[in-house]
């Protein structure tokens, strides 16, 4: 019996088994337990061990081989697929994970480890367990409108000239801290059923909802400053919202979009982040193409990028920002 510390990621086992061993307990925030190890017998014939989680049963959710040449080099009888996962999803709570026991069929206990660590619920939950066959909108569909604003975004607007026009405001809510703040803010956003289910009540009187078509609804020069977070990668037609925002701003504007260089660095680990998928996306920036684009429309063009992401040791960053000044 062991008594281990229990920590995210890799905890060591090095269980035998009758047909191999069982070498680790990988714990993720994500939800997901995986006990790695090999084996020679057929996968179907091992007995999955019990994973017992703060007294709760974890169901075992997914069982594969792997691809282990270490073992079939070492191991008579064992072939290079020989390696074995097996997946169990944690049951979700607000509550700390303080204790996990892991044990055979036959009641060894191979893993007992007891401390705090925290999961999170599993984003996209149901794709880990359904057996339905989906498609492109149940995965990378639009979602409801965000109610909480980045602190990074606040930043980047709180001093801002006002009156401020955020364009794409979605719930409202950084018209809403905005005008929390003292400041003078208004959004537009297109007329469709979520955006009446979600707008703030606070942000209400300061938004106008309208039908998507250019020109906007504003006399020229109508606004000091205005918005755009994660909007133009979404209107087909870019350059009139760009030319339309670039009219009725007097001095100053700031967009953010999805950073597609994302791609380029992270094709070494075979990761796409997720947000450049979403199926609303019909235009893909790059630094140089967003700089060609607002140098159009504005005198000075900065750029800042924002939200990194480490992704096994390579950094990237998720969104381009372009603080431009007319």
């Amino acid at each position: 019996m062991t008594n281990d510390t229990l920590k995210l990621g890799i905890n060591l086992l090095a269980k035998p088994q009758p047909s191999g061993a069982w070498d680790v307990v990988d714990i993720q925030a994500s939800g997901l337990l995986r006990i790695i190890g090999w084996t020679t017998a057929n996968i179907q014939d091992i007995s999955a061990p019990t994973v017992n989680v703060n007294g709760q049963l974890a169901p075992l959710i997914n069982r594969f081989k792997t691809y282990r040449p270490d073992v079939q080099a070492h191991i008579a009888g064992a072939s290079a697929f020989s390696g074995l996962v097996l997946e169990y999803l944690l049951p979700w709570s607000e509550n700390p994970v303080n204790s996990i026991v892991i044990t055979t069929a036959a009641n060894d206990i191979i893993f007992a480890g007891s401390g705090e660590i925290q999961s999170q619920r599993p984003a996209y939950e149901s794709l880990l367990t359904t057996d339905q066959v989906l498609h492109r909108e149940n995965i990378y569909g639009v979602g409801p409108p965000m109610l909480t604003t980045a602190p990074v975004v606040l930043e980047l607007t709180k001093n801002l000239p006002a009156p401020i026009l955020d364009f794409g405001c979605g719930s409202g809510v950084l018209v809403k801290e905005l005008r929390e703040m003292g400041l003078e803010a208004y959004g537009i956003e297109i007329d469709r059923p979520m955006i009446h289910q979600y707008l703030l009540e606070a942000a209400q009187p300061y938004v106008t909802i309208y039908d998507g078509s250019f020109p906007l609804p504003f006399p020229d020069r109508a606004f000091a400053s205005v918005v755009s977070t994660e909007v133009i990668e979404h209107v087909p037609d870019y350059e009139a919202a760009v030319a339309e925002l670039a009219r009725v701003a007097q001095s100053q504007a700031i967009f953010t979009v999805p950073n597609i260089n994302a791609i380029p660095i992270c094709y070494q680990h075979g990761v796409v982040p997720w947000h450049l998928l979403e199926a609303t996306h019909f235009n893909f920036f790059t630094q140089k193409s967003l700089a060609k684009l607002l140098g159009k429309y504005f005198a000075e063009v900065e750029f800042a990028q924002v939200y990194p992401v480490m992704v096994n040791g390579t950094e990237f960053y998720t969104s381009l920002v372009a603080i431009c000044q007319k």
